[in-house]
């Protein structure tokens, strides 16, 4: 009697575990499909959204992001009579992401390109384009500490459902008037790395 009553809880303790770990996997389907995956720095064309759910760039994630810039744009930013510490979080624009599952909210960050074309920011945010190109980056929050995961600059950026060492892989692509080329990108330890590249016309 003792061992059929234990048998009976058990099973209800794994049918409940089963419930709960459905329920967890449902969430982050629902959420993964709620979020914008794809990004393309012309999608501020009239009929077309630039990032579907805007954020403004946290403190800590604009300090990486200032921390990334290369020569090219310092001296153009500098030339135009701005330090490094004093670009501001309106010239990027933020997009929610979750790589690796429900519980961990990451960005992937883009220069803020619809006001750069309004007029709404100073020409010296101009300087973070390049030509033909955008840079992206996607950063990982960790108890509100941003860590840089991946910066390229590219024409589109896509966040896939296939997964590597849990967090999911992200292709991009660039393309000039006769090539396309397409880069994949999976997680390693700490960092996004290259994992195939393929050129075509």
């Amino acid at each position: 009697m003792i061992l059929r009553k234990l048998l009976v809880q058990l099973m209800v303790i794994v049918a409940t575990l089963l419930v709960s770990e459905a329920d967890t996997q449902k969430l982050a389907s629902e959420q993964e499909r709620s979020e914008q995956t794809k990004f393309a720095p012309d999608a501020w064309r009239p009929g077309r959204q630039f990032v579907e759910n805007p954020v403004e760039v946290p403190a800590g994630a604009l300090q990486v992001l200032r921390d990334t810039l290369s020569r090219g744009p310092l001296n153009c930013i500098k030339g135009h009579g701005t330090t490094p510490d004093q670009v501001p979080a309106s010239w990027f624009v933020g997009s929610v992401i979750h790589l690796d599952g429900p519980e961990e909210v990451d960005l992937i960050v883009q220069p803020n390109i619809p006001k750069m074309i309004a007029r709404e920011l100073p020409l010296a945010a101009s300087c973070l384009l390049g030509a033909n190109v955008s840079p992206f980056w996607v950063l990982r929050s960790i108890g509100g500490r941003y860590s840089l995961l991946l910066e390229t600059y590219v024409l589109t950026l896509g966040v896939l459902d296939s997964r590597t060492n849990a967090y999911r892989d992200i292709q991009t692509i660039s393309s000039t008037a006769v090539t396309r080329t397409t880069f994949l990108y999976k997680m390693d330890v700490a960092q996004y790395q290259l994992a195939e590249k393929k050129t075509g016309p």
